[in-house]
């Protein structure tokens, strides 16, 4: 970052912790003097926090106060950190009975991040970093959160991010993605076969919040040594039981069909090794 937008953006930061500070609403002058910043530059600032719904001028006083888009960004932390907590339990469970790496990814506007992970010590796992955007023709976590979305929506977040072939098997044409996104919506999970990344496979399912809407999904990824088919019918029965759980907790209906399992032998086991 450019030193001169590190330098605004640091500005504008003074400004909304000056004013979360301040007892009452807080004219320009004021709000220069406690920051040590020129009035004029402040005076910038606080127009552009306006218009983005920050901050709120009080035209009789000409003051400003905090608005409500800051506690937009604060629900919208709570929500996050509620979600982790609530899903936490549910991912060690996981990861206890399937020894798999397991992943919670979070719903943008621009396609998902990972904020939450569980993994087993001392075992070979797939490592996922927590903050990292979350690939959504290329993962089945980023095609648990589309997968009742709009063609022209999940069109919009691919144009934006771009259909990169990262394997022999990832789906990098809009044709081939919107046919899995409505496969992945009939059965209630995805699948992810070696798409990101040659020798993993990964299974997830959608979290519905209490709106209706996909909010998260929670997925688990392995090697595809370990993840055979019949491991992966197994895995997706335990996953879509995870996401069906944290919707509920959610005050969300998980409203999918059962987990397709038809390629299985009814006969055969669950082993974790």
């Amino acid at each position: 970052m450019a030193p001169r937008i590190a330098g605004a953006l640091m500005t504008g930061l003074d400004v909304l912790e000056a004013l979360s500070a301040a007892p009452s609403s807080v004219g320009v002058s004021e709000l220069a003097r406690m920051i040590n910043a020129d009035k004029g530059n402040v005076h910038r600032h606080l127009a552009a926090l306006e218009s983005r719904g920050y901050v709120l001028r009080d035209d009789n006083t000409k003051t400003y106060a905090l608005a409500a888009g800051v506690v937009q960004l604060a629900g919208a932390l709570l929500r996050n950190m509620d979600l982790v907590t609530q899903a936490r339990p549910l991912m060690r469970e996981l990861v206890n009975v399937t020894g798999e790496s397991v992943h919670l990814a979070h719903k943008t506007m621009t396609g998902g991040v990972y904020i939450a992970r569980e993994r087993l010590a001392r075992r070979v796992t797939v490592e996922t970093e927590i903050g990292s955007p979350v690939v959504i023709h290329a993962t089945s976590t980023g095609k648990a959160l589309y997968c009742r979305d709009t063609p022209e929506e999940v069109e919009r977040v691919a144009a934006a991010n771009g259909l990169e072939a990262f394997t022999d098997n990832t789906l990098a044409s809009m044709d081939h993605l919107l046919h899995d996104l409505k496969v992945t919506a009939e059965r209630g999970f995805a699948l992810d076969n070696e798409e990101l990344s040659a020798g993993v496979r990964c299974i997830a399912s959608p979290v519905v919040d209490i709106n209706g809407s996909i909010r998260a999904s929670i997925g688990l990824s392995g090697p595809a040594s370990r993840l055979d088919d019949e491991r992966v019918g197994k895995c997706a029965v335990l996953v879509c039981d995870a996401a069906r759980t944290l919707s509920a907790q959610l005050g969300g209906e998980w409203d999918f069909p059962p987990a397709n399992l038809d390629f299985l032998d009814p006969g055969s086991g669950f082993a974790v090794s």
